[in-house]
């Protein structure tokens, strides 16, 4: 019986991306298990049509309109379904914005399966693109982030973790297991030559949909502590220079990218002597059929998300009667 590997990830205005990420890493994956987040670009168009091409993919919306974006819960319950309703042999978490590179699935199946580890992981790779104006993922972001600091890595879960009480850690990077009053975490094991190749940021207006929106929905998750938080900083971050009026350029886009996700500190000028660049193309450019050419509109999005959170709170607030009085 043939190894059966579902992907399972979470969408949330992703139409600049979503198309090259569902066709390169279906190569891979006999299943993409995609949950769209109330998207208001054009990813859900995208999605149907992939759909409707034959394409192995299940797309779900979410049931009622929320604001925030708690993706740690979302994924372990796609993860749970991948198991339970498709028969998964491995669930592999992927972002939108990841790419997995392995050499084969022949060889991607081999390392799964020498590794005796319920959990395993793939290097995180940082891609960013550069000013030659092309807007297919897989021309424009050909330069992978090098540097002497350790990668992150993504989890990949076998049906081992089924023994346990398991559900995937926010961003993918570990899983928690419950034993009792003990909460364990792992990272998993390394799959040796295996990688997931990321494209964080992509544009100027992409960067601040991804700051604007994101960062306000994640204020919904962490309630009051996010003004502390140590999850998700880089957007709290990009957010305020938004706020404090920062004109957002492409050179901003590759500095936020490099030091953000690769080196994993706010940007500086030290951080030129810490990273190269290298042409390492994750990926042969595949053809494209649903994929708008137009940019990323933040201000639309922002609106979309705000009207959504209005419609949220009338619906469990008592809204007082704003009718003028009846003349009499």
């Amino acid at each position: 019986m043939s190894t059966c590997l579902v992907g399972v990830t979470m969408v949330k205005n992703e139409a600049d991306i979503i198309e090259a990420n569902v066709r390169h890493n279906l190569r891979y994956l006999d299943r993409l298990i995609v949950l769209d987040h109330d998207s208001s670009d054009a990813s859900a168009r995208i999605l149907q049509s992939l759909v409707e091409e034959g394409l192995p993919l299940t797309v779900s919306r979410m049931g009622a309109p929320d604001p925030a974006f708690k993706q740690a819960q979302f994924t372990t319950a796609l993860a749970r379904g991948a198991f339970e309703k498709f028969a998964a042999d491995y669930v592999v978490p992927i972002d939108a914005d990841e790419f997995l590179r392995v050499p084969s699935r022949a060889a991607f199946e081999a390392a799964l399966a020498a590794s005796e580890s319920a959990i395993t992981n793939l290097r995180w790779q940082t891609f960013v693109p550069l000013d030659d104006g092309a807007q297919d993922p897989f021309r424009s972001l050909r330069w992978r982030v090098e540097t002497a600091k350790d990668p992150l890595t993504k989890v990949v879960i076998s049906r081992r973790v089924l023994e346990k009480n398991w559900r995937i850690g926010r961003g993918n990077h570990v899983v928690f297991d419950q034993e009792g009053a003990n909460l364990n975490w792992s990272a998993g094991e390394p799959l040796p030559g295996m990688a997931l190749a990321h494209a964080p940021l992509r544009s100027p207006e992409q960067l601040k949909a991804k700051a604007l929106v994101g960062w306000l929905a994640r204020r919904l998750s962490y309630g009051p502590k996010a003004a502390a938080t140590t999850n998700s900083w880089h957007l709290r971050e990009m957010f305020s220079k938004i706020v404090e009026g920062d004109v957002i350029t492409q050179a901003d886009v590759r500095q936020y990218a490099i030091a953000v996700y690769a080196l994993g500190n706010a940007p500086s000028d030290a951080d030129a002597g810490k990273y190269t660049l290298v042409e390492d193309p994750f990926a042969e450019p595949i053809p494209l059929r649903y994929s708008d050419d137009g940019k990323v509109d933040p201000a639309r999005l922002l609106a979309v998300w705000a009207s959504q959170l209005i419609d949220s709170v009338m619906q469990t607030t008592d809204v007082p009667n704003t009718a003028e009085p009846a003349r009499v």
